[in-house]
């Protein structure tokens, strides 16, 4: 094995072009090749000041690698060609008060292998029944359950409450979202009642809140939708992964809900190449301002 302490700080522009940072902010820790390997370990300010630089935070980030067989030379780097990935990581991860939860009633929300296809991003979606409860539970932590070995593929997971009015036929079968082709009952699931995402751990609810189950305007029929992302279309991929959700029937003084805010995610909404900023804006609908105004004082918007 040989070591080495060659280590340079780069940027890319808006348009892809690798550029050298003229504020050297990495800090060669350890370096250490081999035949099989070379390891490189390096540290940098959380907020380094440099424009050219994006802070690290507790928020998962996208990391990009890239390598080359040849070491840079002084003509600078080489094209790394199909030698380059992204994972997504939290690189900072506080330590958490961990609120036990072994003793508790829990049911799991899983795909049963589904055959993920060879292409960049698929969105499958499985409607699930909640199981019957005879009086009012609160949920209190909601875990990702990603089968083995599928920690990249798994990019996301959303779980919508879906129509009361469904029966036990829409269990059936899964299928991909935004099909043509998908069950009509997919499209009575516009309500996001839980949301994952890559690098995410178990969501815990706080001390006095909890997602209602059990009740007849609490989700009955709710649909998981998750994100496959398989950039290396790789064949062959059966997939259980899914969610579990962990409830109690000790309630708490709330019960939990989500507010969506902004616009629709859909292909028209695009933000022009080259702007400086651009904002995006949501508004109230009459038919919903009506309705709130509707509500008792103490429970309205402001």
């Amino acid at each position: 094995w040989a070591t080495f302490s060659f280590r340079q700080d780069y940027f890319t522009d808006e348009n892809r072009v690798l550029k050298k940072d003229p504020q050297q902010d990495y800090h060669l820790e350890y370096a250490m090749e081999n035949s099989t390997h070379t390891i490189l370990a390096f540290s940098r300010e959380l907020h380094t000041c440099d424009t050219n630089d994006k802070s690290i935070t507790e928020s998962t980030v996208r990391v990009i690698w890239a390598y080359h067989h040849k070491d840079m030379g002084e003509a600078g780097q080489n094209y790394h060609g199909s030698n380059r990935g992204t994972k997504s990581l939290r690189l900072l991860n506080p330590e958490k008060e961990e609120v036990s939860s072994a003793s508790l009633p829990y049911f799991d929300l899983t795909n049963k292998d589904v055959p993920v296809p060879d292409k960049d991003t698929t969105y499958w979606c499985q409607m699930f029944k909640i199981p019957v409860q005879h009086e009012k539970h609160h949920v209190t932590k909601v875990e990702p359950l990603i089968q083995k070995g599928h920690e990249n593929l798994v990019h996301h997971i959303l779980l919508y409450q879906c129509s009361s009015n469904l029966n036990d036929s829409a269990l059936d079968y899964g299928h991909e979202c935004y099909h043509p082709n998908m069950p009509d009952s997919f499209l009575t699931c516009e309500t996001v009642i839980f949301a994952w995402a890559i690098g995410g751990e178990g969501f815990t609810y706080p001390p006095h809140v909890g997602l209602s189950i059990g009740t007849a305007a609490d989700p009955q029929f709710v649909l998981m939708e998750v994100h496959y992302d398989n950039p290396s279309y790789t064949e062959g991929l059966i997939d259980n992964s899914g969610l579990r959700l962990i409830y109690t029937p000790v309630l708490r003084k709330y019960d939990a809900g989500v507010i969506e805010a902004g616009l629709w995610v859909s292909l028209f909404h695009n933000i022009p190449p080259g702007m400086p900023e651009f904002v995006s804006e949501g508004h109230c609908t009459l038919e919903c301002l009506e309705e709130v105004c509707l509500l008792p004082r103490s429970i309205g918007f402001h």
